[in-house]
């Protein structure tokens, strides 16, 4: 169902809460670490639905790991919830880098649950039934629902982005930093275009082009991305033509 990530330094809270996690709901991957630089390495390369960092470790601080969690794109507004033993002296910082919630030592096993199950139904049920991408332009911030997005190009250095709704043009936004915004339903396939494999209607192999809905002319598949674009697209394509 998800991924949770447990940054703590004392094994014995560590260990509890894994425990007290995985008795909540076994669906859910549970991560566990006592280091800072641990924990960002498993955010590089895992897709983390939800934190719980003690507010001090050994190697940083909770907000300092924090901090570096939020500057990933796709983590901006994942549900961080400290460890903290302190309910008073950090809680302004918490308000800086959108802590979700906090759990005061010593806690008891129904508090965890609470904030647990909270997160759950708020944080991350929400967040993967109706994923948004923001995008900022100067002073305006678009967002946008992901389900709805059909294709981005990247023309003259702006963004073109087409959803079944609407088109936007997006001015100083590269292509690579949209991506990592955006959920394993999308998929770049030329250096200038991104597609959502839901609204692909054909592919054809023999010329390197794909289909898709609500536009006529088809999007080229570049050369350094044909072997995964067909490996993907092969289970998802509506209409396959060789």
């Amino acid at each position: 169902m998800g991924i949770i990530l447990i940054v703590e330094d004392d094994l014995n809270i560590r260990s509890g809460l894994v425990e007290i996690v995985r008795n909540i709901d076994e669906h859910f991957d549970v991560f566990e670490t006592g280091a800072a630089v641990e924990a960002l390495k498993i955010a590089e390369t895992k897709v983390v639905d939800a934190f719980f960092f003690d507010i001090q470790l050994e190697d940083y601080t909770g907000l300092e790991l924090a901090m570096q969690i939020r500057e990933i794109d796709h983590y901006k507004f994942t549900p961080i919830i400290f460890i903290t033993g302190d309910h008073c002296s950090e809680i302004e910082a918490f308000k800086n880098i959108h802590c979700y919630e906090y759990i005061l030592k010593p806690f008891t096993e129904n508090e965890v649950i609470k904030v647990f199950q909270d997160v759950i139904t708020h944080g991350i049920v929400e967040k993967k039934s109706d994923p948004k991408l923001g995008i900022k332009e100067k002073d305006f911030t678009y967002v946008i629902n992901q389900g709805d997005l059909i294709y981005v190009e990247m023309m003259n250095r702006n963004l073109y982005i087409k959803t079944i709704h609407e088109e936007t043009d997006i001015r100083n936004c590269s292509l690579s930093k949209l991506l990592k915004q955006l959920t394993n339903q999308f998929i770049q396939c030329h250096k200038s275009f991104i597609v959502n494999r839901s609204y692909i209607k054909k592919i054809d192999k023999a010329n390197n082009l794909v289909y898709v809905e609500k536009k006529e002319e088809p999007i080229p598949i570049g050369r350094k991305y044909r072997d995964n674009v067909l490996q993907l697209l092969d289970k998802t394509i509506k209409d396959f033509v060789d």
